[in-house]
């Protein structure tokens, strides 16, 4: 005899299954649109639910001469992502009573001018300038004045720090700094030249907490899972650096210590671009829905022109689709 309920339960799951099919489909297509209207060389696309991934895509190639197909595991440059990681070390040390965030930065070597007195938070928060603390301005150059915070309080340089602490007890194969030996070859450089045409191009090399590190799409997800799961930080840590700065007058500002933090349509989203030669990526985390969006590119169209740096994820035209086919249609 067939047991109606569990009838009733199965449809639903499959039904289920084939609604979140439909919507991955459809996110697939508009990416492919903006991968060509951006005229883009390599991306790697991924969705992350919970520890696993529920969906990857790598589109073009990461070397286009020869052909060489995109995966979860090449590693891209990252720029500003970096900051990411850096948030983790230095709240770290936060946790273990090293580190006072309102410490005035000039404590540890940082001079720089100011109308008054900057502390650690402003530079981490992006409230440095102006009356530190009243209004928030992006700022990769004194974000990465946190390099000598990092160095005095442990003896160590911000890459000694992110391998002790972070890429070797997560096993990350394909994370460093750039010129390193990784499992598979890094994605290639390339630009848009006047004529509109991809050519090669030349990365960065700069290094330090603000920006530099190279890392994979898989090796990422890594990373967001074992912060998630507070295998890095404790939970009101993690919660301290995704939540919005206060400016001085008791405003909310875009970014938290490290990340943006952003509610759209109700809904929080926790994330961050990098851009730069060559370059351009966003990582988008919904904590409510346990959902991760990664797109890693070799060329710097998906934040080239989007100014993602006034906090506003919506501009980035993968980040958009990613809350317009996930996030928010939930139907």
């Amino acid at each position: 005899m067939t047991n109606r309920h569990s009838s009733i339960s199965s449809g639903n799951i499959e039904t289920s299954r084939s609604v979140e099919q439909g919507k991955l489909a459809a996110l697939e297509a508009a990416l492919h649109q903006v991968f060509d209207k951006l005229s883009l060389a390599g991306m790697a696309a991924g969705v992350l639910r919970g520890r696993e991934f529920i969906w990857f895509r790598g589109f073009g190639y990461a070397d286009l001469t020869q052909k060489t197909p995109v995966t979860r595991h090449t590693p891209f440059h990252l720029a500003s992502l970096t900051k990411t990681f850096a948030s983790t070390l230095l709240l770290q040390l936060v946790e273990k009573g090293q580190l006072n965030l309102d410490s005035p930065a000039a404590d540890y070597g940082i001079e720089l001018k100011s109308s008054g007195t900057i502390t650690v938070r402003h530079l981490f928060a992006h409230t440095s300038g102006g009356n530190p603390g009243e209004r928030y301005e992006y700022d990769g150059s004194r974000f990465g004045q946190l390099d000598r915070v990092l160095e005095q309080i442990t003896g160590r340089s911000f890459e000694a720090n992110l391998n002790k602490i972070i890429v070797q007890p997560l096993g990350l194969q394909n994370t460093g700094r750039m010129g390193e030996t990784f499992e598979v070859a890094l994605a290639s450089p390339y630009e848009l030249n006047d004529k509109g045409d991809l050519v090669q191009g030349t990365y960065p090399t700069t290094f330090r907490s603000s920006a530099g590190l190279v890392a994979s799409v898989a090796d990422y997800a890594q990373y967001v899972v074992a912060l998630k799961g507070n295998r890095l930080l404790r939970p009101e840590t993690l919660s301290l650096a995704w939540t919005p700065t206060k400016s001085t007058a008791g405003h909310d500002l875009p970014y938290g210590l490290g990340w943006f933090v952003e509610t759209v349509n109700g809904t929080k989203v926790i994330w961050h671009y990098g851009y730069w030669n060559c370059v351009s990526t966003l990582v988008a985390i919904v904590p409510e829905q346990d959902q991760t969006f990664f797109a890693f590119a070799n060329t710097d169209g998906l934040s080239r022109g989007f100014d993602l740096g006034c906090g506003q994820i919506v501009r980035s035209p993968v980040g958009a689709q990613f809350l317009e086919g996930l996030v928010f249609d939930q139907d």
